[in-house]
């Protein structure tokens, strides 16, 4: 992968970017694979470059409920920045597509290390918890 394609990284500045990405690897996206369950630790955090993921909640009685999808603007595995342990859903992988790969406990490192890398993951975060909000009400809006 000669660049980052990931937008998030895009958006650190070059030196953060190339000492963020020399902890990174790159990783395949490949269709309908699970990269987290629910209630399990992360193992890894995921920058896509193409493809996405799908966040899905098994509800008790109705179909999963997609609650969010995860591409080249931003991550999965953001609840690292929260001390977050566990994933509060499953992850699919939707398109298949490649990423930059991190391990969890690089990525808690890389973020006291890099400063500004944990304050854009941060803000990122904010965004995220209002779209996962906003989705989550109209899905539920619809199934009633």
């Amino acid at each position: 992968m000669p660049s980052s394609e990931n937008h998030l990284i895009e958006r650190l500045p070059n030196g953060v970017q190339k000492r963020f990405l020399a902890r990174c690897e790159p990783f395949e996206l490949r269709q309908s694979a699970e990269l987290s369950e629910r209630g399990v630790a992360f193992t890894h955090a995921y920058f896509p470059n193409t493809g996405f993921i799908s966040l899905v909640v098994d509800v008790d009685s109705y179909p999963p409920l997609e609650v969010g999808v995860v591409g080249r603007e931003s991550m999965l595995g953001s609840e690292l920045l929260l001390g977050v342990v566990t994933s509060p859903w499953r992850s699919v992988v939707q398109v298949a597509g490649t990423c930059w790969r991190i391990d969890a406990q690089g990525m808690r490192q890389a973020m006291a290390d890099l400063p500004t890398l944990q304050a854009l993951l941060q803000r990122n975060l904010m965004v995220r918890v209002h779209q996962h909000q906003s989705l989550a009400s109209a899905s539920a809006g619809q199934r009633h």
